[in-house]
């Protein structure tokens, strides 16, 4: 049992080295809260190409979180348990998210956006 114990703490420690290898970025952490008929925040602003790691949770039923355009589509479970998302930010631009999961008569207009902006010029 100690050897299977040591080869795993081996291979972790293999992986998060090369798991580092993209530019050792620091992971962009967002919280959103889920609740009839809304998201908060209803903006979300990135940065295009970082590391973006989303945790949605719900205060009351089930929602879905959604951004087509980037094919990201989870369930989030009623009981505040939240469901991470991780993704590089898109392109520069807006993009459309929405309640994936029927959630009441608001359902329509649970919306909300992120907003990726592109690299800053500087002057020479």
């Amino acid at each position: 049992m100690r050897n299977v114990r040591s080869v795993a703490a081996a291979l972790a420690a293999v992986l998060v080295v090369r798991g580092t290898g993209a530019a050792d970025r620091p992971v962009h952490e967002i919280r959103i809260t889920a609740s009839r008929y809304a998201f908060e925040p209803a903006t979300i602003h990135v940065n295009a190409g970082e590391p973006v790691r989303v945790a949605i949770r719900s205060t009351d039923g089930v929602h879905g979180f959604s951004i087509p355009a980037l094919k990201i589509d989870v369930q989030v479970p009623k009981g505040g348990d939240p469901v991470a998302v991780e993704f590089t930010a898109p392109a520069a631009g807006r993009y459309d998210i929405a309640c994936s999961e029927f959630c009441g008569s608001g359902h329509g207009h649970m919306k909300a956006a992120l907003v990726s902006a592109g690299p800053t010029q500087t002057n020479r």
